[in-house]
């Protein structure tokens, strides 16, 4: 990794390990589509397909009666794929970059970030279909400039989680079964084809401890409706987000001795 080190940044310093974070990730953007036909279009092509399915779904089988409901449906869609591919490419980052990880001196952290990273610029190169479909049914709101936050929010989310259990499956290859299966159901349990109001009272504890949930619900209120976040709750939302970036992190140093041997 020398040869990505800027001049005046000393070697293992914050200003190194973002140039050789930039380096990986600019690496992994290069490669993960080359030779392919359609290119940078197969990042939209899983939450489109998603869309076009679940949209089929819910308008013609089981109705739910939403308004503008492909907008709705695509926003949660994204939103939801972005945490999904964070997680399920995270989960695995280690075992898949095994030369980075035995390389002496190596940040090994920054390894499940790039996975968080890739699927947020996937989620960013799809945000502009979103938001022509919004400019042709729900209007574009000037508080969508609020938007940054929540995605700031969910980035914390999905780093911390994603160095929580990078560490983990190293030594218990269950963990990715596992981490797969709870995408899965979160999926179904988290409001992404439906909406809060849809959930019955006796179920709505679901809702308040699901922070995806509440994401995706701030999200929708500010880019659908034009409606700010309450300050509070979001507050709340981004301390709780801080926490799990921390855990993650905190577990993560306390593992990566052992991680080369174990690989």
């Amino acid at each position: 990794m020398g040869g990505i080190q800027a001049p005046g940044i000393r070697r293992g310093g914050p200003g190194y390990r973002f140039d050789v974070l930039a380096h990986l990730v600019r690496t992994e953007l290069a490669t993960r589509h080359r030779g392919s036909l359609l290119g940078w279009l197969w990042a939209l092509a899983p939450p489109v397909f998603q869309l076009l399915a679940t949209y089929f779904i819910f308008t013609r089988v089981i109705p739910l009666d939403i308004p503008n409901y492909p907008v709705f449906l695509l926003c949660g869609i994204l939103s939801w794929t972005w945490f999904a591919r964070s997680l399920g490419e995270g989960v695995v980052s280690l075992e898949m970059r095994r030369e980075l990880v035995v390389r002496p001196g190596f940040a090994t952290w920054l390894i499940p970030l790039i996975s968080v990273i890739v699927a947020f610029v996937d989620f960013m190169l799809a945000l502009p279909v979103l938001i022509v479909a919004m400019a042709f049914t729900t209007g574009l709101h000037v508080e969508s400039f609020v938007l940054p936050a929540l995605l700031a929010i969910q980035f914390c989310f999905c780093a911390g989680l994603a160095l929580l259990f990078a560490p983990l499956q190293v030594f218990l290859r269950d963990v990715r079964q596992i981490v797969a299966l709870g995408v899965s159901v979160g999926f179904w349990v988290t409001p992404v084809f439906y909406g809060r109001r849809q959930i019955p009272d006796s179920l709505s504890w679901i809702y308040d401890v699901n922070p995806m949930a509440h994401l995706i619900s701030a999200q929708r209120g500010l880019l659908l409706e034009g409606r700010l976040p309450h300050v509070v709750p979001t507050i709340v939302l981004a301390l709780v987000g801080i926490a799990v970036l921390v855990a993650g992190f905190v577990t993560f140093r306390a593992c990566r001795q052992r991680l080369p041997e174990n690989l």
